[in-house]
């Protein structure tokens, strides 16, 4: 019996020292001297598990269980063994019944815990971490897969107060640091979760994971050098680590360097072809360089890899918007399949009218109206802009503002927002079911969406219908083909009678525009200047419009228009074309198009009176269409230059032609292609009312209803009362 214990005591000496053929071997000696002995079949199998030999470790487990089933450090073994071997249920049986021999074993707890996460079972993980930890002080590993398992059921505020705790356990626990660091950016707080991150990298430099993060962190805090390195160091340190390559196209494109951050998506997509992400951001990019084809392929890709990625499905409907020929029932249709995917599921749980703030004030039409907004551009953004003058005038007529504000930066727009409301309220950080769930509890009337499917809208909440009455407005130029969405708010030039078919909500008519705009300075900042043709220079030209809008249709009546005016030159200026390889990528396009390169000039992104200043250098501005410009022809007329337009039926099609006509700018709209050149050539010939137009127009739009937020909050306001049941 001494010969048999001194050979299991420099066994487990060898094994603990990490000599595992050691350990083995003597164990093997021990089994042959006693073949029945319980602790070195167990321990053998456990040499056998550590040696990833997990088949022949569930073997000698069991035949230790056999002769003793009473120890549960066997069953916990053996269901670390069959967790290896994908066996997971008999895994979790496994350590179940460790639990039950000893019931304060946190190990074991910890090790099922493992077992049921890997089954999607993350409600019962919780629990079995968060037993693990309270049976063993200072079990930072538990702690630590408990806030993971919190953060995947979406309990993120739980799962932060699980990682502070893994790290008071172990301040040097690097993975805490770094997972804490990526839910802090995924709760929209970029400055905290630069700092965990930090931490996380001055333990492990190398941390790809966290580095990745940090760049977001640092693109979100508007620190793009940062954001750069810190990409460029994620990749250097796991090229093959898609996150990483993802980031550093992601800084790349937030920069305009959009052939920059097409390569890093390329690079991921080489490493795994069938990561949606890349392929969604590939499209994207695609997108911004006007390639729609392109866009929408890599947009179909990555549903087809992943089906559930609701904003690839906004961007698909989205691209509809441009197509040339495009119809109305098209869009329709387009908008209505994101409905049937991401919508159907949550109707039926849908708030049912009459639960409103008002409560039973509302049959008498006594007291505020509560409306809540949800956007997040409540800043120098044109949906902003679009709704700011109307906000601000809304509480004049009864209403009560509860704004949900889906972003993370602030300007002076922000702040006058913050002003009119009575409730601000920061979502960036939430998901769609927590904000859904926050609106329910604040009891609006009226629920406002200034977003759609563009990007930062939350077509996900609307879905989920957490108010009685929901309203499209401002943000999104076309149907949002929600069955949740009550109404659109528009006009007769936007939908004109008998297009409210082609709707999946109720249009809403505002007596002229459907937005009144806030535009910048005033005549010190922003001074009118002369048509720059009347000083006997070349007419200039010009498109202010994202590459998107452009389609060989476009391009040929450009063509068209430079070859009828000898010596005219084009301005062509966007952000997108602040990317040199986007840049000559369209300066062949242009060529193929017949136009001449030197006859171009191509200017990327400025700040917004820079931007403004340009739109003054040209002479007649050139609407792209189908899908027409809206800020950029607000701007365009408000320097006092026409906009050349060409409508269809689509409500992206039409705010040039809005626009000009309430502002009373005739002889622009055109009605086929041949007569946007007659129009745009006849304008440019004129230079007597491009002067006229220079001088008038921006009093006329400063003092007409394109600017005036008071006249369209009261017109609003009705509107949303009579939805609620609350006309006067």
């Amino acid at each position: 019996m001494a010969t048999i214990q001194e050979a299991m005591a420099a066994a487990v000496a060898h094994h603990q020292a990490g000599r595992l053929n050691e350990a083995a071997a003597m164990y093997h000696a021990v089994l042959d001297a006693m073949p029945g002995h319980a602790d070195a079949a167990h321990l053998l199998g456990v040499v056998h598990l550590q040696s990833g030999q997990p088949e022949r470790a569930v073997q000698l487990i069991r035949g230790a269980i056999q002769h003793n089933h009473r120890v549960a450090d066997y069953h916990d073994n053996l269901g670390s063994a069959l967790k290896a071997l994908g066996r997971l249920e008999e895994a979790v049986a496994a350590h179940r019944q460790a639990i039950r021999l000893r019931p304060d074993f946190a190990q074991a707890l910890y090790n099922m815990g493992n077992a049921l996460e890997a089954l999607g079972r993350l409600e019962e993980a919780a629990t079995a971490f968060r037993q693990a930890a309270a049976r063993r002080p200072g079990y930072a590993r538990a702690r630590f897969n408990l806030g993971n398992v919190l953060a995947a059921l979406g309990r993120r505020a739980d799962a932060d107060a699980a990682y502070r705790a893994a790290i008071a356990d172990d301040s040097g626990f690097v993975e805490a640091h770094a997972n804490r660091g990526g839910l802090l950016l995924s709760l929209g707080r970029p400055q905290e979760a630069a700092t965990a991150l930090a931490r996380a990298l001055a333990l492990r430099p190398d941390h790809a994971a966290a580095l990745a993060n940090l760049a977001a962190a640092k693109l979100a805090l508007g620190d793009r050098d940062g954001a750069e390195r810190a990409a460029r160091h994620a990749v250097a340190s796991r090229p093959e680590l898609s996150d990483t390559l993802l980031r550093l196209g992601e800084v790349r494109q937030r920069a305009d360097r959009l052939g920059a951050a097409a390569d890093a998506y390329a690079a991921a997509l080489a490493w795994n072809p069938a990561l949606a992400e890349a392929h969604a951001n590939l499209a994207l990019v695609r997108q911004g360089q006007g390639l729609l084809d392109a866009a929408e392929a890599g947009n179909r890709r990555a549903l087809a890899l992943d089906p559930g990625l609701a904003d690839v499905r906004s961007n698909l409907a989205y691209l509809q918007l441009f197509r040339p020929g495009v119809t109305a029932a098209a869009v329709l249709e387009a908008h209505r399949d994101w409905d049937r995917v991401h919508g159907a599921p949550h109707r039926g749980r849908w708030v049912k009218p009459g639960r409103g703030a008002s409560g039973a004030g509302a049959a008498a039409g006594k007291g505020p109206l509560t409306v809540a907004i949800l956007s997040g551009d409540f800043r120098r953004h044109p949906a902003g802009l679009f709704a700011l003058r109307t906000v601000e005038a809304l509480p004049e007529h009864d209403v009560r503002l509860l704004l949900y504000a889906n972003q993370t930066e602030a300007d002076d727009v922000t702040e006058r927002f913050r002003k009119a409301a009575t409730r601000w309220t920061p979502v960036a950080g939430l998901t769609d079911a927590e904000i859904a769930t926050q609106i329910r509890h604040d009891r609006p009337d009226v629920l406002i969406d200034l977003a759609g499917h563009n990007a930062r809208g939350r077509p996900g909440v609307f879905a989920r219908k957490p108010a009685p009455v929901q309203v499209a407005w401002s943000g999104y130029m076309a149907t949002t083909g929600l069955a949740a969405m009550d109404a659109l708010v528009a006009d007769r030039h936007h939908v004109p009678d008998g297009m409210e078919g082609f709707y999946a909500e109720r249009v809403l008519r505002m007596p002229d525009a459907f937005i009144a705009y806030d535009p910048p300075g005033g005549e010190d900042i922003l001074p009118l200047t002369p048509p720059p043709s009347l000083s006997g220079g070349p007419v200039n030209f010009g498109s202010f419009n994202i590459l998107t809008k452009l389609n060989d249709g476009v391009l040929a009546a450009w063509a068209a228009i430079l070859g009828r005016m000898p010596g005219s030159r084009l301005l062509m200026k966007t952000k997108a074309l602040s990317c040199p390889a986007t840049a000559a990528l369209w300066r062949d396009r242009l060529a193929a198009a017949g136009i001449e390169p030197d006859r171009v000039t191509m200017v990327g992104a400025s700040s917004s009176l820079d931007h403004m200043r340009r739109c003054a250098s040209v002479d007649v501005a050139l609407d792209p269409f189908p899908f027409s410009g809206s800020t950029t022809t607000l701007e365009t007329l408000w320097m006092g230059v026409p906009v050349v337009t060409l409508p269809g039926e689509t409500f992206s099609s039409r705010h040039s032609l809005a626009f000009l006509t309430v502002a009373g700018v005739e002889g622009c709209i055109a009605t086929d292609p041949a007569d946007y050149v007659e129009r745009a050539v006849a304008l440019a010939s004129d230079p007597q009312r491009l002067a006229d137009l220079r001088r008038s127009l921006r009093a006329r739009m400063a003092g007409g209803p394109l600017c005036d937020g008071g006249k369209l909050a009261a017109a609003l306001a009705a509107e949303l009362r009579g939805l609620t049941g609350r006309g006067r």
